[in-house]
């Protein structure tokens, strides 16, 4: 059996997009979204992804919100396939990540939810501005750490 054994990168790249895309089968901002509260995650917690991680994600469970999931799959190595996340209904997006005896709630910002819900109802470019956005701000602009 095949391990990955170097720890997953904890920046946001093209490469990680790209692939998150493939995995999902389009892009968006809740992927987006998905992604970037895996990485913050990652480093909060200093873990490697992958194995001794675990996810509890809180969102609505029907598309778009859910395509956080797929996002966060991708960026943590966490996957439905190895058990080590969860999906709990809720009306906002926030995840919950366990490693060892350290944890760490990533919940997107209210305001920030409001506005991807917003820039969908607008169409392409709003989607497309809005998805830049995403990748390109601070964590702490987009995301609350506990």
């Amino acid at each position: 059996m095949m391990r990955v054994e170097g720890p997953k990168r904890r920046v946001y790249t093209e490469e990680l997009e790209l692939r998150a895309t493939e995995f999902h089968g389009h892009g968006g901002p809740f992927m987006i979204v998905g992604l970037r509260m895996g990485l913050a995650a990652l480093k909060a917690l200093d873990a490697m992804g992958w194995f001794g991680l675990r996810c509890r994600v809180f969102l609505k469970w029907a598309p778009p919100d859910s395509c956080v999931i797929d996002g966060v799959q991708v960026s943590t190595g966490c996957t439905m396939g190895k058990h080590n996340i969860e999906v709990e209904e809720d009306d906002g997006v926030s995840a919950e990540f366990v490693s060892g005896e350290s944890r760490v709630t990533v919940t997107l910002r209210e305001g920030v939810l409001s506005d991807i819900r917003r820039s969908l109802k607008d169409g392409l470019e709003a989607t497309q501005v809005c998805m830049k956005w995403l990748r390109e701000a601070e964590t702490g602009e987009v995301f609350e750490l506990k």
